[in-house]
């Protein structure tokens, strides 16, 4: 199995799409800690949260009990920030899915339990892709089940390379920076999937002509 996937680790189209799943998921759940209200304790979710406790919803009385508690929400917001910077970075991103698996699976079992409409096809969709990611490190992660690990690093062509990175630190100051001095959901989705693109396309054509002088020099 591992020397199966090691061969598919090979494709540049899976490599393309491993990296930039880790953005999609590492951003998301940076937007979502600052759209929820939980890196400033406070809840952005339910409407009429200033009623009596039981006078709410069931779900509004969650997340009510959940932002009284101050400390905890504050700490599950900051939680999902590290995990997905760490996503981003792509250096640390097998860390980040590690903590990001036992957060969407919390999350998951929560929409389930509350019967949220339609947002179990959502984190059911974020919980798939994190196992993915989880799949594609099994080699590197063997030592969590086994002690006679001997891991050789594979060489791949196009994810291991610092540029991407960068990319991912710069969309992550994008994010976090509009989270704070201007936050709007549509900005900060936009800017940093703007600055993903642009980037995809210079790998593809500025990095393939710069290899192209180095085969054939002028």
């Amino acid at each position: 199995m591992l020397a199966f996937i090691d061969h598919l680790k090979q494709k540049t189209f899976l490599q393309i799409f491993t990296i930039y799943l880790r953005y999609l998921i590492g951003g998301a759940f940076v937007i979502a800690a600052f759209g929820m209200g939980k890196i400033s304790g406070t809840s952005n979710l339910m409407y009429s949260m200033d009623k009596p406790i039981q006078n709410l919803e069931p779900i509004q009385q969650f997340f009510r009990v959940m932002t009284d508690s101050g400390l905890y929400w504050k700490f599950i917001g900051w939680t999902q920030i590290v995990a997905g910077f760490l996503l981003m970075t792509q250096r640390f991103a097998r860390l980040g899915a590690l903590i990001f698996f036992g957060l969407i699976l919390n999350i998951f079992i929560i929409t389930v339990a509350y019967k949220f409409t339609g947002t179990p096809l959502v984190t059911g969709l974020m919980l798939l892709a994190t196992t993915y990611l989880l799949v594609w490190d099994l080699r590197a992660l063997q030592f969590l089940v086994r002690d006679d690990v001997q891991s050789v690093p594979l060489p791949l062509s196009v994810i291991q390379r610092s540029y991407w990175m960068w990319l991912g630190l710069l969309m992550f100051i994008t994010i976090v920076f509009f989270a704070v001095f201007n936050p709007n959901i549509f900005i900060e989705l936009s800017v940093p999937f703007i600055e993903g693109l642009v980037a995809f396309i210079v790998f593809f054509t500025v990095g393939k002509k710069f290899k192209a002088r180095q085969v054939n020099p002028v």
